[in-house]
């Protein structure tokens, strides 16, 4: 099969000579610790995937580690590994650590579909980042600098760069040598092929290590559900027995939150509608659509293979929206409108409420659904009253549910699925973004939400804001819909696994689910800490103990999610996107020391769509310094530090002249279809004497906790 041309060829690029006693990178692609990883020697050919292949990984003794058996069987699903995967290499003996970046890199190869330009051509060098060295194990382990293309194939190159505590370099794997210079597998001929394709990347080192591996199709389930989404029927209702109210009138509104499944279950949450809230707006609007349910009753989405077309599910389930309408004359083609995505343990009452008015009094309307598991049980209602004591009860679309049958209904439960199957995000977002897919279809189509017979919404104008869990589902809906125009996405980040390990607010999901699933992996007693590694640093040894198996097993979480994770996605808003979506137009908007989405998650992002030249640093700490009054957290600074959940509505003028920045901004970069984004300091120097808001020269990698 291979002549000697080629043998010499390859024996050139490896540079050998004869082994000596010194360290090896050591060579089984067998065997995932081992490596080099990821590798498609742990995959099998499957014709039914767009990659021609699907993950095979080993699986553990399921008796002892079920939690991990069931974890695998899913990853087992995918046709191909993480965009962003976590890259090892193991050593036979001690390496210096600092020599892993200059030693270890990626080499695109050939992208199996030509549907988007992909951002990577055959030959491209990648680096590595985020270097972690576990001394017990004598493992290397690194993230790639970017992004990967999805559904292409990489080679890691590891090469002699990499040094012994003595300066020594390290050597090649017998092994390795045979894989490649007398091929026995179709794995070894395709490596062996590649390496020799490929031998110019590593000029001036000799090869000792590599493995070949094949991204995964992250957006084409939520692409072909979008393709079928016109066969469905949009069944768009007005609800109740008045649908539209004029906001002057409204005197208080009342939220019955069903909080259980008992007779009991239900509290109510009063508020009434401040004249400073609510200035612009002039009408409060709802309806409903049916969107279908691809949710089973454990709230999970099944994974069909990648090649094969999704089908539409039988069920469909009622999604009730709500309107603010202005109270400025409406354009002959309706208002335009802004659909807000809500935050996490938030609902369409909440962070779209907060941003209404600002928005109103630029001519837009300001629509929202509750995304999955939110809102609480759907048994709850909205109760309206007008002056002369009027009162109208409404669906409140709440869609959450009782999933672990503790009788109680929490404000985001059946959103975060930890079981039966460790789904985490994944299919909330998939589910979330079906729905606000086809809210925009039923927007496009016309939505006359009083029943004059003119339509109020302007399909042709449709715009995004997303805040936090709102912008994370939000860069997934924008990446593959192309009739929104423009988007704001506020305090989001990825990936959702490092969101998780770094956040003060997370952090308690997933102790808990460890606890209750994998408490073996508690390292602290009753809680969790994995080490991890901040990017742009010098490579992190290990000294934790289970600091290295935690980083492994949250690195096939995040591997699981891939397929509904940001970081997917963000790359399709404008540096490759989908087939038939235009480049989108981004605002981005984060805080410095964000402890709910930290910081190095929202650069991430960012940088996952190379849109730093359109991002917004709030700078909360020069805040703070003038008005100790703001919270220590300035995650929630779009909604004016706002929680509705909280039992009341509680204002600062320092928060709200944050907020009225932020969304006096929001406003003027719709006003100017995404093409400007305005100056927000002008509405804050009076009160801090100074400028907040910053275009940052660098993205900041820093937790920026005070």
């Amino acid at each position: 099969m291979y002549g000697s041309r080629w043998v010499l060829a390859v024996s050139l690029a490896l540079g050998w000579w004869p082994a000596h006693a010194g360290v090896k990178v050591l060579f089984d692609p067998s065997r995932p610790e081992v490596g080099p990883f990821p590798t498609d020697a742990l995959t099998v050919a499957d014709s039914g995937q767009k990659t021609g292949r699907r993950v095979n990984l080993p699986l553990p003794d399921c008796s002892v580690l079920e939690g991990e058996c069931n974890l695998t069987r899913l990853i087992n699903q995918l046709d191909g590994f993480n965009p962003s995967p976590r890259m090892n290499a193991r050593f036979s003996g001690p390496i210096n650590p600092y020599t892993l970046s200059a030693g270890m890199f990626l080499v695109a190869l050939d992208n199996l579909t030509q549907e988007e330009t992909g951002l990577s051509k055959t030959g491209d060098v990648l680096t590595i980042n985020q270097p972690i060295y576990d001394p017990a194990t004598y493992a290397g382990y690194a993230k790639p600098d970017v992004v990967l293309d999805q559904h292409r194939r990489y080679l890691l190159v590891v090469t002699d760069a990499i040094e012994d505590p003595d300066g020594n370099p390290v050597e090649a794997d017998p092994a390795f040598v045979a894989c490649v210079t007398a091929p026995q597998s179709d794995y070894c001929s395709t490596l062996a092929t590649q390496l020799g394709a490929m031998q110019d990347r590593w000029k001036g080192r000799r090869l000792v290590g590599a493995s070949l591996f094949t991204t995964l199709n992250a957006t084409t389930w939520l692409e072909q559900v979008r393709a079928s989404l016109g066969a469905t029927q949009i069944g768009f209702q007005r609800t109740g027995t008045k649908s539209v109210f004029d906001v002057s009138r409204i005197t208080l509104l009342t939220w019955h939150q069903q909080t259980g499944t008992g007779a009991n279950g239900f509290r109510d949450l009063s508020f009434p509608l401040p004249p400073a809230l609510v200035q612009g707006i002039g009408k409060l609007a709802f309806g409903s659509f049916r969107s279908p349910r691809f949710l089973n009753d454990f709230q999970t989405i099944s994974v069909p293979p990648t090649a094969k077309a999704v089908e539409l599910p039988a069920k469909s389930d009622e999604i009730f929206f709500h309107v603010f309408m202005p109270d400025s004359k409406m354009p002959a083609g309706g208002f335009p409108v802004v659909i807000f995505g809500h935050g996490f343990t938030d609902s369409k009452l909440g962070g779209p409420s907060a941003v209404a008015g600002t928005l109103a009094r630029a001519g837009f309307a300001v629509a929202a659904i509750n995304a999955v598991g939110h809102g609480y049980g759907p048994g709850g209602t909205l109760r309206v009253t007008e002056a002369g004591s009027v009162v109208t009860e409404l669906p409140a679309g709440g869609r959450g549910l009782d999933l672990n049958g503790d009788g109680r209904i929490e404000a985001s439960e059946g959103c975060l699925v930890f079981d039966p199957a460790p789904i985490a995000f994944r299919d909330c977002f998939r589910q979330t973004t079906v729905d606000l897919m086809q809210f925009v279809r039923a927007i496009r189509a016309g939505l006359d939400m009083d029943g004059d017979g003119a339509v109020d919404l302007d399909g042709s104008h449709i715009y995004y804001v997303g805040q936090s869990l709102g912008s994370i589902y939000g860069t997934i809906l924008n990446a593959v819909e192309p009739d929104i125009r423009a988007a704001t996405l506020n305090v989001g980040g990825g990936s959702i696994v490092d969101v998780a390990r770094w956040s003060e607010g997370y952090h308690p999901y997933i102790k808990a689910f460890l606890a209750a699933k994998h408490p073996y992996l508690l390292n602290l007693g009753n809680d969790f800490d994995d080490n991890y590694a901040l990017r742009y640093q010098p490579t992190k040894v290990n000294q934790v103990w289970l600091g290295c198996e935690l980083q492994n097993f949250f690195e096939r979480m995040e591997w699981l999610q891939a397929t509904a994770d940001p970081l997917s996605y963000a790359p399709h808003l404008a540096w490759s996107t989908l087939p038939g979506v235009p480049i989108k137009k981004v605002l981005w908007q984060f805080a410095k020391g964000d402890r709910s989405v930290p910081n190095p998650t929202s650069t991430a992002l960012i940088r996952a769509a190379n849109m730093q030249k359109s991002a917004q640093y709030y700078r909360h700490d020069l805040a703070r310094a003038v008005a100790s009054v703001l919270p220590l957290n300035p995650h929630p600074f779009l909604a004016g530090f706002l929680d509705l959940d909280s039992g009341g509505l509680q204002f600062s003028l320092p928060g709200l002249a944050v907020a009225s920045a932020a969304q006096s901004q929001i406003a003027g970069f719709f006003g100017s279809d995404g093409t400007q984004i305005p100056d927000a300091n002008a509405l804050l120097k009076v009160l801090f004497g100074k400028d907040l808001f910053e275009a940052p020269d660098m993205l900041t990698e820093s937790l920026n906790w005070q």
